[in-house]
């Protein structure tokens, strides 16, 4: 082997050896190392499919890890919005499907309670949130498990393809919200669209018309759509349920109210720190002079008790 030879092969075990390195530091541990009476035996990242329906999820990675007794994976995303809509897609092929913050964690085997699950403690979990969209989903006659929420035009077509990609206006930032409902009469499909502003649904509430066989409403910044309901009076009735109430948050506490207490009490306080301040400028005058007739007394003198005059006369 020539010397040629040896190095090229030192080279490419040089890069063999940085590139698994790196690879092994980018993967870090998600799950900790016991959960319950339940020790960590095994843990790795996971390859998903549909990778442009995770994208727009916001997964950041998935990790699962081997306790023995069951096996869990854990989703991790940005932030909790992200993870709710992941969790009602999950949740249809895997009932034990746990919300837990910004993760979303599926189990199979003796799983623990899904309340152990939503309590453990993951690398980067946050606090999760319910997307405001959903408080106005009804309740009543809803098929379990038949709910999805989508953040995009993936999602939109794969949980509502008939309400076209253009009707949405995602790049307003719009939430979509779909479930099943089962009436007397057979099963209706409910999609919401809840805009940001009340002018874009009421924009947006002519092209959702267009769309065939479907019975639409506007509340406020929400359009809700029935699409080919067995009977339209039924579907006019599910719709009757949903009514938008604007939600006004405060980022700053408001200023107190004025009531004559609390006035009188303010007085008062100034009254107490006027009569504060005067006390120590005389306790604080009488101690100077004090001192003075003291030193003076007692045969102290100082050029400090001394004036000199200037007689400065024009000429």
């Amino acid at each position: 082997m020539s010397m040629w030879e040896w190095k090229e092969i030192q080279k490419m075990l040089r890069s063999f050896v940085v590139s698994t390195f790196l690879a092994g530091a980018a993967y870090a541990a998600v799950w900790p190392q016991q959960i319950g009476k339940n020790q960590l035996k095994s843990e790795q990242e996971v390859q998903l499919a549909d990778r442009d329906l995770w994208d727009e999820f916001g997964l950041t990675s998935a990790s699962k890890a081997d306790y023995g007794a069951f096996q869990a994976t854990a989703y991790q995303f940005k932030d909790g919005t992200d993870s709710f809509a992941a969790k009602q897609y999950l949740a249809a092929s895997n009932p034990n499907t746990t919300l837990a913050g910004n993760y979303v964690i599926t189990c199979e085997g003796h799983c623990p309670a899904a309340k152990e699950f939503g309590d453990v403690e993951l690398t980067g979990k946050r606090h999760g949130e319910t997307p405001l969209i959903w408080a106005y989903m009804p309740s009543k006659g809803r098929v379990a498990g038949s709910e999805r929420y989508a953040l995009g035009q993936i999602g939109l077509k794969q949980f509502a393809p008939r309400i076209p990609v253009a009707d949405a206006a995602f790049e307003f930032g719009t939430e979509v919200a779909t479930a099943k409902y089962r009436t007397p009469k057979g099963d209706e499909d409910l999609v919401l669209l809840y805009f940001p502003m009340p002018q874009v649904a009421r924009k947006q509430l002519v092209e959702v018309q267009k769309v065939p066989g479907a019975v639409v409403k506007r509340s406020g910044s929400i359009l809700a759509a029935v699409l080919n309901p067995p009977d339209p009076a039924m579907a006019e009735s599910l719709l009757a349920q949903i009514n938008y109430e604007a939600q006004v948050s405060w980022d700053e506490q408001p200023p107190p109210k004025v009531t004559a207490q609390s006035l009188a009490s303010m007085v008062l306080t100034i009254f107490k720190l006027a009569g504060a301040l005067i006390l120590f400028c005389l306790f604080a005058g009488l101690g100077f002079a004090g001192l003075k007739l003291a030193r003076q007394r007692f045969g102290y003198q100082s050029a400090d008790g001394t004036m000199i005059v200037l007689h400065l006369v024009d000429r």
